[in-house]
């Protein structure tokens, strides 16, 4: 496929596309060229926001993986629907990226991976952190020694749009439409963080336990009256133990307002990283011996070497995967791992739940 642009679809036209449509425009060797949802006034905005008034459109999905000028689809959907709409596209033969999680469980992952592999397609999870400088910097770190035997993984994940009253019912907060709530909504990303800087430093997770809470009981309904009962997580901490040992703890909030963090600790030094993707620096703590139980908490900045700031992005790994005939990462193998790491978070959580 190198003699030509690959051609991407994107289905499903919610808050988080413009995300994969910008991703897509970016990039030299892509563009989208089909776009679909079921409703035709977000169809409308997208093509006026994006500027798409080439684009294929339609309500009908079969359409459009019917199309020979749709490579691949990109799929910014409800997590309930990944597994059908990933599964469809496959069969049709169409490369696939899917928003995280992967799925709503580890057997519908299983099954979407099984798919993936025996139609011989590229398939990409939409994990992006893996992209920041800091984290590849990290990641480096760690592969090279540097912090020494690991210790602790630390994550703070929030968000605080649904802690509004305000907010309806939408499938987000729904335990049948949004995978286990906040745990997969920021979770994902979360355990994904923690594999893919550690690697066989920590190995696979062990054990888990988890508290969760839903803060408030009931919503207004999106296109009715009345009310009913929010059943997926608004927030939930969790610890949990990696085969070689390394001790994680995650909070994961959507109430929450402020920032994203995570920090690694090793026997020789600690790593850390405030926000997303801050402006070329990390916080480095390389240990000292000490006579005192002061807080060890003497980091100092440290830029991100040139290199990790090459404008790297997942959606150009997935296209660049697909004209050379390569791999994806993260993978459906990755959101299989972290689907089941989800399954037994979720697990932890529900047992913690007092009983009558």
């Amino acid at each position: 496929m190198r003699d030509r642009m690959v051609g991407v679809g994107i289905v499903g036209l919610g808050r988080i596309s413009d995300a994969h449509i910008m991703g897509y425009a970016a990039l030299d060797d892509a563009e989208v060229v089909a776009l679909c949802d079921i409703d035709e006034q977000k169809i409308a905005e997208a093509v006026e926001r994006h500027a798409l008034e080439d684009a294929f459109i339609t309500t009908d999905y079969a359409e459009m993986l019917a199309r020979d000028d749709v490579d691949a689809v990109s799929l910014p959907l409800p997590d309930h629907l990944h597994h059908d709409f990933a599964l469809r596209a496959i069969a049709a033969g169409k490369h696939v990226l899917c928003e995280k999680p992967l799925a709503m469980n580890a057997a519908e992952a299983e099954e979407m991976l099984a798919a993936a592999e025996e139609a011989g397609i590229v398939h990409a999870v939409h994990m992006q952190r893996r992209y920041s400088p800091a984290v590849r910097y990290i990641r480096d770190l760690i592969a090279d020694g540097f912090l020494g035997e690991l210790r602790h993984f630390r994550c703070r994940m929030s968000v605080h749009r649904i802690s509004d009253p305000g907010v309806k019912l939408e499938w987000r907060l729904q335990a049948d439409k949004g995978c286990y709530g906040v745990l997969g909504d920021l979770g994902a990303h979360a355990l994904d963080l923690a594999h893919f800087t550690m690697g066989e430093s920590a190995g696979e997770m062990v054990a888990a336990v988890a508290i969760g809470a839903i803060f408030i009981k009931r919503r207004q309904l999106e296109d009715a009256d009345g009310s009913a009962e929010v059943t997926a997580w608004d927030a939930i901490n969790f610890a949990n133990r990696y085969q070689t040992g390394v001790i994680g703890s995650y909070q994961l909030s959507r109430f929450a307002p402020g920032y994203s963090a995570f920090e690694i600790d090793g026997q020789d030094a600690s790593v850390g990283v405030r926000g997303d993707d801050p402006a070329g620096i990390v916080m480095v703590y390389e240990r000292q011996p000490r006579d005192d139980q002061i807080p060890a908490s003497e980091y100092t900045p440290r830029e991100i070497p040139a290199k990790y700031r090459d404008g790297q992005t997942l959606f150009g790994a997935f296209i660049g995967a697909i004209r050379e005939g390569g791999e994806a990462s993260p993978s459906f193998a990755d959101g299989l791992r972290v689907a089941r790491e989800l399954d037994a978070i979720h697990k932890a959580a529900l047992a913690d739940l007092p009983h009558d």
